[in-house]
């Protein structure tokens, strides 16, 4: 299983990343880690890295416009099967928007490490066999 982690460009906080991703990588995935990209560079990479899902950490605000940018950058590239999760600092009522553009699962402090490789896993699993790998 492909994972692709990434920090949005006007992010600076990268511990709780680091830690998602040796906890995936202890889990048997594959982890490729971006520090602070652009929506755009974000999916760019997803496609080039033909992953099964997109992780994104956000502490400092902005997730809903990065976030939608990110998934109008996948669509219209014909790769809006990757199922994208959003964690970090999300505000209560970002969540509904979130959700709107198509984000799998929210993440917004407290969740152990077991429930986020859980869901991580089973998102990986939908999505290969979703693309018939």
């Amino acid at each position: 299983m492909r994972v692709l982690l990434a920090k949005s460009f006007i992010d600076s906080h990268d511990r709780a990343i680091g830690t998602i991703a040796l906890a995936l990588r202890n889990a048997g995935m594959e982890v490729i880690l971006l520090d602070y990209r652009l929506p755009e560079e974000i999916a760019a990479t997803a496609m080039q890295e033909d992953v099964d899902v997109i992780g994104v950490s956000f502490m400092s605000g902005g997730q809903v416009e990065v976030t939608t940018q990110m998934v109008q950058a996948l669509n219209a590239a014909g790769h809006e099967q990757v199922p994208i999760v959003v964690g970090g600092t999300i505000r209560p009522f970002d969540i509904p928007e979130l959700e709107h553009v198509g984000v799998r699962a929210i993440f917004r402090g407290g969740e152990t490490l077991a429930s986020v490789v859980e869901t991580f896993a089973s998102l990986a699993a939908e999505s290969r066999s979703a693309g018939g790998r």
